[in-house]
Parts: structure tokens; C-alpha cells; sequence
């Protein structure tokens, strides 16, 4: 039976992980001259070799190595330890659960503090939108209380060019004609004759 394994055997006479055993075949072939350098294949000269002709290679690596590394465990005492084990994790499970109801509850309490403030906020907005109606409606009465009328007649504009007749043309008007031609500080300020 060959001594040495490939690294998929090595896992599963260990127990360990493949980048475990890939860690310690780079640790010892990373020195040529390391004491266990021997118990690994290729060898570092064959190594050389095959990287040289780009040809693959599988590393293997010797029982008696990996068990002096990586001892096994009798099974008396895998027996007590998984006992151990199973305790510890129910133990856990427990309080897990524990953990978990506990933050259940409190989660509940903030959804039902969530609801409290949505409903507020709720009312708040059907308050702001009866005043928003409300106060349409009183702009629309406002707009319609200042409703100007239209003007019965037009308006004539008032001839601003100076008058060019005479002052006995002037004393001759009647006075409900001279208002009408005459601008209104002018009557004020007009002599009376």
C-alpha cells in the first residue's frame, strides 16, 4: 500500500480542510532543505523538472507525516466530546431562542408604535385637507364679493393740449362745460372773473 496520499485522501484521513494540507505541503516544499521536504512528492528536484516542461503534477503526501502533524483523536474520547458538544449547542439553542422571542416582542412593539404614529399622521393630513377646503371655499366667495361690475358707459379721455380760444371764449362757458375741458388743478387755482 503506498505511503503517500494525494490531498483529497489527506482530508479525509485528517479530518482537515484541503487549504490546511495545501498550506503545509507550501510551507515544507518552500524550503528545500526543511526535514520533511522528503515526505512530500515530487521531490524538489522532480518538481523542477516538471514545471520546467510545463507538464502538471499532483502533490502527494506521506501518512506517517500527516498523522505526526495531525493527530487522530481516540474514539472514547470523540464519544465525550461530541456529548459535550451536543450540550453546549443545545444550551446555545436555547438561549437562542431566548434571543430570538425577545426580539420578536420588541419588533412587535415598534410595528404597533409604527401604527400609532401613521394613524396621527393619518388624522393630521384629513385635518390639513378639510382647512385646504375650507379655505377654498372662503376664496371663492371673497373673489366673488369683490367682483368689480362692468363700467355702464366709457370713459372719455380727457384732452390734455392747452386751449386755444380766446379769454372771452372762456368767459362764456358755461361752468358744467368748463369742468369738462379744463383739467382739474387748473379749476382749482383759476382766477375768478
Amino acid at each position: 500500500m503506498d505511503q503517500h496520499l494525494t490531498v483529497k485522501e489527506a482530508t479525509k484521513l485528517t479530518g482537515k480542510s484541503e487549504s490546511t494540507i495545501k498550506r503545509l505541503i507550501h510551507v515544507i516544499t518552500a524550503d528545500a532543505a526543511h526535514e520533511d521536504r522528503n515526505s512530500i512528492h515530487p521531490t524538489h528536484d522532480e518538481l523542477e523538472r516538471l514545471r520546467d516542461a510545463g507538464e502538471p503534477y499532483v502533490w502527494k503526501i506521506d501518512r506517517m507525516l500527516l498523522l505526526k502533524r495531525y493527530p487522530q483523536e481516540p474514539q472514547a474520547e470523540e464519544g465525550i466530546d461530541r456529548t459535550d458538544e451536543t450540550n453546549a449547542a443545545a444550551i446555545s439553542e436555547s438561549q437562542l431562542v431566548d434571543f430570538l422571542r425577545e426580539r420578536l416582542v420588541s419588533q412587535e412593539d415598534q410595528i404597533q408604535t409604527f401604527k400609532t404614529q401613521l394613524d396621527r399622521k393619518d388624522g393630521q393630513i384629513d385635518n390639513l385637507n378639510e382647512r385646504m377646503r375650507e379655505t377654498n371655499i372662503l376664496m371663492k366667495e371673497l373673489q366673488q364679493k369683490l367682483a368689480i361690475a362692468a363700467p355702464a358707459e366709457p370713459s372719455t379721455p380727457i384732452d390734455s393740449e392747452p386751449a386755444t380760444n380766446s379769454s372771452s371764449n372762456t368767459s362764456e362757458m358755461q361752468p358744467s362745460t368748463i369742468g369738462k375741458h379744463l383739467p382739474t388743478f387748473a379749476g382749482l387755482f383759476r382766477s375768478k372773473k
